[in-house]
């Protein structure tokens, strides 16, 4: 057994054949190709049938699944929802997050670590879980926000019933469960703010507002840029669960999705082309994030122009 290059063995002589470092990237490329390319390409061929996911035919019907979304108000509904989970998640695994890790390290150390332990505890916990716990908060006639409201002397709203509360209260509980990953993720970024950097600026006589937009701010974008695609890209991976078990996209569908109605469309009306269609559109929307977040990491302005 003799070793060649790209460390391989072959019996007897030395192989003409030089591989290199690329079948070492064999695995996770059939990982890739078996569970999300393939899927991808067999989701877009499907969204141009007509399929119930039991009949053995499927019926080509082109571009009509995609004609009849963009013409169903259903649809448009789902889209205008769809951007009210993004825009509640922006406030609640973005801007939350940011506040809470700069109120943190504000506060003596002793006590940096408590918060840190109590913004993360939701995090480890599961969904469902979760969901059923805040499903139990919610209760109209016994549960604890209620009883607290009628405490207080105020009204008590029917959150899960009533389509002007039901959207809002799910996206609460999708953001304070997913709270404390996108809190570490900003506290370790300002942490890591280069200190030479900053007393050089002070010294030079930058503060208060100077001092964060032209300083502090590029130097922290490349967390804020993971924070922000992040929040967005996975608003409604988050508001899965809690819509499944709380709510099921009622009342009315307005606690529904794009992702959601997909769910639904193929595994409860058994339209998969239907589905498949939606869920190409929505891949189409986020893939714009994603190429977003490619040029704007690839650029690295903030550390290596510091």
């Amino acid at each position: 057994m003799q070793p060649v290059r790209g460390g391989f063995w072959v019996r007897g002589r030395r192989s003409g054949l030089e591989a290199g470092p690329y079948p070492y990237l064999v695995p996770a490329l059939s990982f890739l190709l078996l569970f999300v390319y393939w899927p991808l390409l067999y989701n877009a061929w499907l969204s141009l049938h007509e399929w119930n996911l039991v009949s053995p035919e499927r019926r080509f019907v082109g571009l009509a699944n995609y004609s009849g979304l963009l013409a169903d108000p259903g649809f448009h509904r789902l889209l205008g929802q769809t951007l009210l989970y993004v825009a509640l998640a922006l406030v609640g695994n973005f801007a939350l997050p940011l506040l809470l890790a700069l109120a943190t390290l504000a506060l003596p150390p002793r006590w940096q670590d408590l918060f840190q332990t109590l913004f993360f505890l939701p995090t480890v916990a599961a969904a469902s879980v979760a969901s059923l716990v805040w499903l139990y908060l919610y209760l109209p006639a016994v549960g604890p926000l209620a009883q607290l409201l009628r405490g207080l002397g105020g009204g008590v709203p029917n959150f899960l019933g009533d389509p002007a509360w039901a959207l809002p209260a799910v996206a609460l509980v999708a953001n304070w469960k997913y709270l404390g990953f996108h809190y570490l993720v900003a506290l370790a970024g300002i942490r890591a703010l280069p200190r030479g950097v900053v007393e050089a600026a002070r010294v030079d006589g930058a503060e208060g507002w100077p001092l964060g937009r032209y300083v502090l701010l590029p130097l922290l974008a490349p967390t804020l840029t993971f924070l922000f695609l992040s929040a967005v890209t996975s608003a409604l991976d988050y508001a899965f669960i809690p819509v499944e078990v709380m709510t099921q996209g009622g009342p009315f569908g307005t606690t529904s999705n794009l992702m959601y109605g997909a769910y639904q469309e193929g595994f409860r009306f058994f339209r998969a082309g239907v589905a498949a269609a939606q869920a190409v559109l929505l891949v189409g929307m986020f893939a714009v994030f994603v190429v977003w977040q490619y040029r704007l990491l690839s650029r690295r302005d903030g550390y290596e122009a510091a």
